[in-house]
């Protein structure tokens, strides 16, 4: 053999071993598999694809990302891309509505579409050999639907059903001046005081225009403001062509401005109670809020484990010992300027107090000893074994890339979580637990009936009694003034 030759063999089976130790320390055993490895193609417009191949079940997964959300409006104008969401299916110029859900279902499909808070996305999932007739679909009613004036009008009502009907001008007198307006709310306010997700208005559809639509279609469906997503059984070449031919003709436009809001910092911490919200109940949800950086921070992984840890450890103090609430939790919501983190409880109204001072006892506790490595890394494999799990349909892989699109349009790729969830230390948890949840941080929320059902017979047989003596008082002055007639 010739030693070019040999040192060839070497240098393969070298890059060869490299590769694959550099994959076992990118990937992680816990990530589902080819999860994060994807292609993406960007057409000459400038909307990506991201191409995800994957053999084993004969169908076909696509997704429409739009950067358009309800984030992207003020109050009086987010139920704009939700309409908007609505026309694009009303039909066509080549079909009606009718036509249209005919024909997905005719072919075995599945199609829907959500409007989030930062994005729209369109769903199609189908049998794999009709995977150029969903293409052709899903481009049809994002270029050609038809927004006439009789389907807005049909839309609207549809969206007022949606809510739970059209809010009259008394209830909006009333949210205006703050009545029913809960606690839950009114601490998002008061941490994030700029934020437009929570309106001080109920949020309608009712003095949306068809013009306002339009404009809002024109500015945020634009090529560079849109990502296909394909995920299963599909030939790469053929498939490309028709998006090519479909999505790839769309004419370029520029990139919107998307409103940024969360800028503003908190000035107050005090407690927040609702104003007769809820009205009538026999329980309390109570609990605290912080405020927490947007997703883009490197604190967003040592919050995962922390939510995690106290999701368990408010569960076994609260219920398991004490048997103060069938429900008591944690929850978070972040989006790319802030994020927010609390732990409530539903509790009796008699608990309130104890149930309180055992959730801020034990944020207490965490910002005084934070974990142990044991804690730690058992919250840490809880969320990792969830995981395993977490991904094995095409349709389901498709909704993950479609809802971390957002971070991959900063970094190109698709973050391994579970890598991030091995890496998080005892500093990033000191360092998270102490730059955001210490008890000069948190919003105390008592979600508290104004009548208890108790409170509310007591008072209808007030009433009752007062109308029953009324009468009878009536009923005593006026025979006494036919008495005194007779006489």
């Amino acid at each position: 053999m010739p030693k070019t030759g040999f040192i060839f063999i070497v240098q393969t089976l070298l890059c060869f071993q490299l590769f694959v130790f550099s994959n076992e320390l990118i990937a992680s055993k816990y990530s589902p598999p080819g999860l994060y490895d994807v292609e993406t193609v960007t057409l000459d417009n400038g909307i990506d694809v991201i191409l995800k191949p994957r053999k084993a079940a004969h169908t076909f997964s696509m997704r429409v990302w739009v950067g358009v959300g309800t984030q992207d409006f003020s109050c009086e104008r987010q139920e704009i891309p939700h309409f908007l969401e609505h026309l694009l299916f009303t039909g066509t110029s080549k079909h009606s509505e009718a036509e249209l859900e005919h024909l997905v279902t005719d072919h075995g499909g599945y199609w829907n579409a959500a409007t989030g808070v930062e994005e729209t996305t369109y769903q199609m999932d189908i049998y794999s050999r009709y995977a150029e007739f969903a293409i052709g679909i899903l481009h049809e009613i994002i270029t050609d639907s038809s927004i006439t004036p009789e389907n807005v009008e049909l839309s609207r009502d549809i969206i007022h059903r949606e809510s739970g009907g059209e809010p009259s001008q008394v209830r909006q007198w009333f949210r205006e001046r703050g009545f029913g307006v809960n606690a839950t709310i009114k601490a998002v306010r008061q941490l994030v005081p700029d934020t437009n997700l929570v309106c001080e208005t109920l949020v309608t559809a009712t003095d949306i225009s068809r013009d306002q639509i339009i404009d809002t279609f024109e500015k945020y469906y634009v090529p560079g403001n849109m990502a296909l997503i394909v995920v299963g059984d599909f030939d790469r070449s053929n498939l490309l062509q028709q998006i090519r031919r479909t999505f790839g003709t769309i004419p370029s436009g520029p990139l919107p401005e998307r409103m940024k809001t969360g800028n503003e910092k908190s000035s107050s911490f005090d407690p927040v109670t609702g104003t007769l919200s809820p009205f009538l109940s026999d329980d309390a949800n109570i609990g605290i809020m912080y405020r927490l950086p947007g997703y883009w921070s490197d604190d967003h992984y040592p919050m995962m484990v922390l939510e995690e840890y106290l999701h368990y450890k408010v569960s076994e103090v609260i219920r398991i010992e004490r048997g103060l609430a069938y429900a008591p939790d944690t929850w978070s919501y972040r989006t790319d300027q802030f994020g927010l983190f609390g732990v409530y409880a539903d509790v009796n109204i008699d608990d309130i107090d104890d149930t309180l001072l055992l959730i801020k006892r034990e944020m207490k506790s965490l910002t005084d000893n934070y974990l142990s490595e044991e804690l730690l890394e058992k919250s840490k494999l809880k969320i990792l074994l969830r995981s395993v799990q977490g991904y094995e349909s095409n349709s389901e892989f498709a909704d993950y890339y479609s809802t971390q699109y957002v971070l991959f349009k900063k970094n190109r790729v698709f973050e391994n979580v579970e890598q991030k969830i091995e890496a998080v230390k005892l500093d990033d948890i000191e360092r998270v637990v102490k730059e955001y949840l210490t008890e000069d941080k948190a919003v105390t929320i008592y979600e508290t009936p104004t009548l208890t059902y108790t409170q509310l017979y007591i008072l209808l047989s007030l009433l009752f009694i007062l109308v029953v003596v009324t009468a009878f008082l009536l009923y005593v002055r006026v025979h006494v003034r036919l008495k005194n007639k007779r006489m």
